[in-house]
């Protein structure tokens, strides 16, 4: 505790202005209240008891000592003063903590609930002491705040309180330089050769480069600044690695590891144009040990070029380091004001990574009055950056102390990207001059989870799905293949059936190379005709007989199909060159004795088994090509995982044009079970499917998340023992959750049309948590998650997903243009397909996906995942569905707008109020839109396209006034007018955000200075963060 001797108040007039770097910290404290952020420590225990008045005494010595120690501050809205207690103005009081007793190794840990007190602006000591008596020896924790004190005042003030504390123990004189007062230092204003300096080195840098594709994408929730640290020492090959770089690039060994560690964010998705912090002190060079807050962070800018070698990156580095490190006396904040693009917000865009080289720092044992002692590392808890890399030093050793933010990053990442810089380091020392662009920052780790993912190699018995049918043909030809209603069709009928289907196609010349199209209803003559055609040597092409005709038309003269078979009105098919064909019936009457009739079973592998159509960019559909070896693999691999068996029934519920309805059809074919025709009413009506699954007990469903959303309702008290299957679309954790607790097996799936149907599988745990992967690949299939230049990306790094393997498709009929863009050949993989999806490997070797690439936007400088929006508000306990749009252009007016599902209409302030404390602000919907159900196209998927009209209908309907014109709200006409004033701009609306039209935390602070003083009204900084807009503000306002 303090002592209550002061003789400096407020009302003293010995008060001064505090600077612009001490302001800076102190807002920092305002945005996050109650932090302790700005709390730094010095620590140690020795090896017996301490003399509690002799630490007073010593302590009472570096107060006198040391002016800074004494300086106080006030604060009062906006403003910030201080001023210099006398020497005998207060004693630091230490406090006693007599039951004290960790295990020795978590002393550090139950020290930190002191250390995190927050301090108090209101003229006490920024200097805490406390004596904690354990078992081991006494422990000494003095916490101080960032605005006396620096890492390197730490250094000076243990030898100084060593020294005071061994003259106070023994009774003796303190030596006569511990008397002497060191005034506190006040750092000149920084030379405009300075100013201009980082003004030509930063002026046109873009802050918003800097996001890692690890961690949370942009942040996922409000500033907390909460941090944790991980240490790490490096490996004796990554040691001798850098000292091996030292003398190759003629660099010292900070900037080697400044260099590695560029090198180490660019390959996780920072830069290439990357500017890393670098503490600096600048203390005078004839007062080497002034204490107090005496640093700098230097914003190193150096471009990570993937085309040259870590030893051109290497000296790039250190001429960048040398050249910033003249112009030192210029503080971050206002280098910030330099940099047109920086953002104010809590995270520090200018550096949100930070990177700090200690020679020899490590403080080793010392004695207290001959009592042996040794430092005790106490983190605060807090960290202002993404990723701290703190280096410390010693003769053959480099220790690295990993400190990261929670807003950003979690444990394992940090251990992750530790052990990556090992690799790296090791790496780039082999060939300094080898493109870093062709080097993998990947860890064995790494390595093992990723190759173990994709070792799915399997042959497969039978090989295709002709030759399974004609086996269970002929071993079990009473065997039941397909119900519709009450009708029952054997296999040996069925495949009686697709012969008579292949021969009516060869009669009309229909061969190998050729397509079929089939327009039909789900029944037994359709699954006939597909044998048939195979059987023919050619593919199909599915075509829903619902759709339009315009679409149809178009399908057939894409496709060159020569043949259409259909139960439908010819008339709906005639097309030039087309001849239209009734779809072939079964054969009549009960199979003969002796086997089924003859035919060609095998197929080619590489042969085209079906043409299927899917929604293109430009909306023209486009066809992928999907071979037979695409088709067996799905088949065999689906049922091994879903154990289906010749007594399973399978519901086919699924449109035949949509490829998701391969898994109704072809694993019971091949397991030789039953597929049960469902009537279209079924995907929509619980009711319906409630009977069909009374009445023919299949024991494998599968759905889309609509559907099931749909019909959970009617048939939650049927499913439990079944195989439920689910995919197509991001699943909510939610309607996962509550499929599990209907007793169900569920099967999570996930795959691109282009890979035919689903490419990997994961069965969900009964104890889900709050996300869901997507299992891994299936057989014969490989993925990769990659970056925009190619490389294949290591665990837990987001990238699109590559796929390759069996269920490649041959490319999109005749789009040689398409084929470039979204097919490729892998040197090990083989061929592969760019899937446009974000995802990234999880550490048990499953996937977890984040979006599409191509539904990230960028609003106002922000780089927005609207699948991230929409995963956040599906973790809503309310909320069904949810979808993102944006209507408006996205360059200046564009607005963020979530669709969601819900039974409850009254929940947008609830949405709001959930999206503010799960989403970057940047990503927080500005409209929600409440529906019963989301609109969806033919394949039972969300029809983005009509949401987007929806929206935009909706902010045409509901448009304000003019830009720069008022509103009919007093509160918020105030705030417009009091942000042109401050911002110096006629052009603020109820929606101009005050950060991106030149605010930031000063401003702000004065803005905040403004309200309290002309309106009453208490304001916090973060409230502003939060609600940045004058419209915005005022809500907030009156919602508190």
């Amino acid at each position: 505790m303090e002592s209550p001797t002061k003789t400096i108040t407020r009302s003293t007039g010995d008060l001064s202005v505090a600077t612009r770097k001490e302001v800076s910290l102190w807002l920092l404290e305002r945005l996050v209240p109650e932090s302790a952020s700005n709390n730094l420590v010095l620590a140690f225990q020795a090896e017996g008891v301490l003399d509690s008045g002799a630490l007073s005494d010593a302590l009472a010595v570096l107060l006198r000592r040391h002016e800074v120690l004494r300086t106080v501050y006030f604060a009062t809205g906006a403003e910030l003063v201080k001023g210099v207690v006398p020497p005998d103005g207060f004693r630091i009081e230490v406090e006693d903590f007599p039951d004290f007793a960790p295990p020795a190794a978590e002393i550090g840990t139950a020290l930190r609930p002191f250390v995190t007190r927050p301090f108090v602006f209101d003229g006490r000591p920024l200097v805490r002491a406390g004596l904690f008596h354990h078992p081991g020896g006494d422990v000494l924790c003095l916490t101080f705040h960032h605005l006396v004190y620096d890492i390197i005042s730490g250094t000076l003030l243990l030898e100084e309180f060593v020294a005071a504390y061994d003259a106070c123990a023994a009774g003796e004189p303190v030596p006569a330089h511990l008397l002497e007062t060191v005034p506190a230092f006040h750092e000149p204003d920084p030379p405009e050769e300075s100013l201009a300096f980082w003004r030509e080195r930063l002026g046109d840098f873009d802050p918003g480069t800097h996001d890692l594709w690890c961690g949370a994408p942009e942040g996922t929730g409000p500033a907390t600044l909460r941090g944790d640290q991980v240490g790490h020492e490096l490996s004796e090959d990554a040691v001798r690695a850098v000292q091996r770089l030292r003398r190759e690039v003629r660099a010292p060994e900070s900037v080697v590891l400044l260099a590695a560690f560029d090198l180490l964010l660019a390959a996780h998705g920072a830069g290439p144009d990357i500017t890393v912090g670098s503490p600096v002190s600048v203390r005078p060079k004839d007062a080497p040990r002034i204490v107090g807050h005496h640093t700098n962070v230097l914003p190193v800018r150096v471009l990570v070029d993937p085309a040259e070698g870590f030893g051109a990156l290497a000296r790039r580095a250190r001429d960048a380091y040398f050249a910033a490190l003249g112009h030192a006396g210029v503080t971050v904040d206002s280098i910030s004001e330099l940099v047109p693009r920086a953002d104010s917000s809590w995270r520090n865009r200018l550096c949100r990574h930070l990177f700090n080289y200690f020679p020899e720092l490590e403080l080793g044992e010392f004695a207290l009055d001959g009592t042996p002692a040794r430092p005790v590392v106490v983190e605060n808890g807090y960290s202002k950056f993404d990723l701290e890399f703190f280096v410390a030093s010693s003769p053959g050793r480099l220790w690295i102390n990993a400190r990261y933010g929670l807003d950003a990053l979690a444990e394992d990442d940090v251990r992750a990207l530790l052990l990556r810089y090992d690799a790296l380091l090791v790496a780039v020392a082999d060939d300094v001059d080898r493109p870093t662009g062709e080097l993998l920052a990947w860890s064995e780790e790494d390595r093992a989870v990723i190759e173990a993912a994709n070792a799915t190699a399997r042959r497969h018995d039978p090989a295709d799905v002709p030759s399974a049918v004609y086996g269970h043909a002929r071993a079990t030809p009473d065997a039941v293949a397909v119900q519709h209603e009450d009708r029952l069709v054997t296999y040996r009928r069925l495949w009686d059936s697709a012969v008579a289907a292949r021969d009516t196609l060869r009669a009309t010349g229909v061969g190998p190379g050729d397509t079929v199209a089939i327009a039909a209803s789900r029944g037994p003559e359709l699954v006939a005709s597909v044998l048939g055609t195979w059987l023919a040597g050619a593919a199909y092409l599915p075509i829903d007989p619902e759709h339009p005709a315009r679409r149809v038309a178009y399908l057939l003269a894409d496709s060159g199909a020569g043949v259409v078979l259909t139960d439908r009105d010819p008339a709906a098919f005639t097309a030039p060159g087309v001849a239209v064909l009734p779809l072939p019936p079964l054969t009549d009457g009960p199979p003969e004795d002796g086997p089924p009739a003859g035919a060609e079973v095998a197929v080619d592998p590489g042969h085209p088994a079906y043409l299927i159509y899917t929604s293109g960019s430009t909306g023209r559909p486009k066809g992928a090509t999907i071979p037979h070896r695409a088709i067996s693999n799905i088949a065999a691999d689906y049922t091994e995982r879903l154990r289906a068996t010749p007594q399973d029934a399978t519901l086919w519920m699924t449109t035949f044009a949509f490829d998701m309805a391969n898994l109704e059809h072809y694993v019971p074919l091949y397991s030789g079970g039953r597929i049960v025709i469902a009537p279209d009413e079924a995907r929509v009506d619980g009711r319906v499917l409630r009977d069909l699954i009374e009445r023919f007990d299949p024991g494998i469903v599968q759905a889309t998340p609509t559907t099931w959303r749909l019909v959970l309702d009617e048939v939650e008290g049927l499913l439990a023992g079944r195989r439920v299957v689910i995919g197509a679309e991001p699943v909510p954790v939610p309607l996962a959750k509550r499929l599990l607790e209907t007793g169900c097996e569920v099967h999570h799936a996930y795959g691109p049309t282009e890979t035919t149907t689903w490419c990997t599988w994961g069965v969900l745990p009964a104890d889900l948590g709050e996300r869901l992967d997507i299992g891994g690949p299936i057989a014969n299939t490989r993925m990769m998650v990659v970056a925009p230049d190619g490389r294949e990306l290591p665990v837990g790094v987001r990238g699109e997903v590559w796929i390759a393997g069996d269920g490649v498709a041959l490319g999109y009929h005749g789009r040689p243009d398409l084929n470039a863009e979204r097919f490729g050949d892998h040197p090990v993989h083989g061929r592969y397909y760019r899937s446009g999806d974000v995802g990234r490997w999880l550490p048990d070797g499953t996937l977890e996906l984040f979006g599409r690439a191509d539904r990230q936007v960028k609003l106002r400088g922000n780089r927005i995942e609207l699948g991230e929006i929409e995963a956040a508000l599906l973790g809503h306990p309310k909320v069904k569905g949810a979808a993102a749009v944006v209507v408006g252009d996205r360059s200046a007016d564009g607005r963020l707008v979530a669709f969601v599902e819900s039974a409850e209409d009254d929940l947008v302030d609830e949405l709001w109020e959930f999206a503010r404390a799960e989403l970057p602000r940047a990503a927080i919907p500005q409209d929600f839109i409440v529906v019963e159900s989301f609109p969806t196209n033919a394949n039972e998927k969300v029809d983005y396209p009509e949401l987007d009209r929806l929206a935009a209908e909706r902010r045409a309907a509901a448009r304000g006034p003019a830009a720069g014109g008022g509103t009919d709200d007093a509160l918020v006409d105030a705030f417009i007018e009091l942000w042109g004033e401050l911002l110096g701009r006629d052009d603020i609306t109820a929606d101009s955000n005050f950060f991106t039209h030149g605010g930031h935390s000063l401003l702000g602070a004065k803005l905040l200075q403004s309200l309290e003083e002309t309106r009453g009204l208490t304001v916090k900084l973060a409230d502003l963060f939060a609600a940045p807009t004058p419209g915005a503000l005022a809500a907030h306002v009156r919602a508190s």
